[in-house]
């Protein structure tokens, strides 16, 4: 299933500070730029970069083994998709600390070296994460925020989240208004960027398989929190993140894994009561949707792959599987 793992030589027995663990599918152009922002972020720190690609097919590896030739690099056959592909990585991490970055991320000069620098002043985090920005330069919502329920779901899913963005009640698990410049204790981090403290226990230095693709930060966080660990988001760490690099390219099945991913986590953590509601507020957008989006289809092209995942969230709400 392993194409090939690259290993340098010479490296030091005690390990360098901070591993940096990429998952990378299809991204060969942000790869690059990811890997190339590095050696500002690290800061002077010591680190290792070990992307592990999951049979992208479009020249990551080679321009890895090209342009970044100290890259640990581990070439998949195929996709084991996001969780199987990093604790691969995370397994061979030899850092005091292991960072977990998504490969169309881009840490800022000394955003790393900040990041660590929190961690040694806060031996009760488990987990860290840098404040970050979207493309356009806004603060990235997601980090910072508080645990999703059913009832959030649905509002970022129906697009009442969109329109009603001013009304509280609406969009209290955003956390609009909290400031992200300041480093303090939060309830969610990204997964577009975690550190990893050491002392995690090695269980919680591992993402959970059964969250194959997305939640598995989500469950992560709720994990840390269970064994008395607190998560920081670090203020003065930036990072910009594209998003949905790798999902863009396959939108409707990416967008149904991640239901899937957050009703198992109801499930898991919240009870089937919970679940029940998730999937019951599911078929509602997919009945609403699917009908606006089928009918518009017919004479806006555009619509017709947005017909397309709500037809399928509605069988899946319904009847189960996708």
């Amino acid at each position: 299933m392993v194409k090939g793992v690259d290993r340098l030589d010479g490296r030091s027995p005690a390990g360098p500070d901070v591993s940096v663990v990429i998952v990378s599918w299809r991204v060969r152009e942000h790869l690059a730029r990811c890997l190339a922002a590095l050696p500002a972020a690290a800061g002077g720190l010591s680190y290792e970069v070990i992307v592990v690609d999951n049979a992208s097919g479009d020249g990551s590896v080679e321009m890895v083994r090209a342009r970044f030739p100290d890259v640990r690099l581990v070439a998949n056959d195929v996709n084991l998709l996001y969780t199987a592909a990093a604790n691969q990585g995370l397994a061979l991490a030899r850092g005091r600390y292991a960072l977990l970055l998504n490969p169309d991320a881009i840490l800022h000069p000394g955003g790393m070296a900040r990041l660590v620098r929190c961690a040694e002043a806060h031996p009760e985090a488990g987990l860290l994460g840098p404040r970050i920005f979207d493309a356009a330069g806004r603060d990235d919502w997601r980090t910072g925020r508080r645990y999703p329920t059913p009832w959030s779901e649905f509002v970022d899913w129906s697009g009442v989240g969109r329109w009603f963005s001013f009304v509280p009640f609406l969009v209290k698990n955003r956390q609009l208004a909290y400031d992200r410049g300041r480093t303090s204790a939060v309830p969610l981090l990204s997964g577009a960027c975690l550190l990893f403290s050491p002392q995690l226990p090695a269980s919680l230095r591992q993402l959970d398989p059964n969250y194959p693709m997305y939640g598995e930060d989500i469950d992560l966080c709720r994990r840390v929190d269970r064994a008395g660990f607190q998560k920081i988001l670090v203020g003065d760490a930036l990072m910009t993140h594209i998003g949905g690099a790798s999902s863009s390219q396959q939108p409707v099945e990416s967008a149904l894994w991640a239901v899937v991913a957050m009703n198992r986590y109801f499930r898991q953590w919240d009870g089937r009561s919970a679940a029940r509601r998730h999937r019951a507020l599911m078929s509602l957008v997919g009945l609403m949707k699917s009908a606006i989006f089928c009918l518009g289809g017919l004479f806006i092209s555009r619509w017709r792959r947005s017909c397309l995942l709500y037809c399928r969230l509605l069988r899946w709400s319904i009847l189960g599987g996708q």
